[in-house]
């Protein structure tokens, strides 16, 4: 609805305007800029309520793969997708860590879900930090893109029943509260 409103401006500004090709430009550039951004802030709540779907990521320490089924019959799942290259992913793996030793739940497993990065360094960067939560890889991304995201980090939050609760794209101080209270609030 939002984006059909700014069409019929634009295109009423456009016929004003279609002699000088610098406004036009201007004005194009304007439109497409206003798209992405309504189509960013909707995104977040598309996938709230929607059935998460079945993953199968490798575990970074021991053999073996970490299945969502089976761990979604018993458990809820608190997933943050990162990448080491990015800081504002390091900054919410570290909340997450707080949140975890803040929130004493047996009903809850947590992961950490690296996109993009190879074994052997991710081994290693893992190694130089003290990470209590498991990680496991998305060396393709294809987990990340099962979830509508092209963007780190990503933090999801699914329930025992499959649905997904919390979607979050990006990390700001005050969608942490949020989070906090959402994971507070899972039975």
């Amino acid at each position: 609805m939002i984006s059909l409103m700014h069409l019929g401006k634009f295109l009423q500004t456009m016929t004003i305007y279609k002699s000088d090709k610098l406004n036009y430009i201007f004005f194009l550039c304007f439109f497409i800029n206003l798209q992405v951004n309504a189509s960013a802030n909707h995104n977040d709540s598309i996938l709230i309520g929607a059935d998460a779907p079945p993953m199968s990521l490798k575990r970074l320490v021991g053999r073996g793969f970490v299945q969502s089924r089976d761990i979604l019959k018993v458990n809820n799942m608190v997933l943050v997708f990162f990448s080491s290259k990015n800081n504002q992913s390091l900054k919410m793996v570290s909340d997450l860590h707080q949140i975890k030793a803040g929130i004493k739940r047996t009903n809850i497993q947590y992961f950490l879900v690296n996109v993009f990065e190879d074994k052997e360094y991710l081994e290693s960067f893992v190694n130089n930090k003290v990470y209590t939560i498991p990680v496991v890889m998305d060396k393709y991304g294809i987990a990340l893109k099962m979830f509508n995201s092209e963007i780190v980090p990503l933090t999801i939050v699914i329930n025992k029943g499959g649905k997904i609760s919390y979607y979050k794209e990006g990390r700001s101080e005050s969608e942490l509260l949020n989070l906090i209270t959402h994971i507070r609030s899972i039975e």
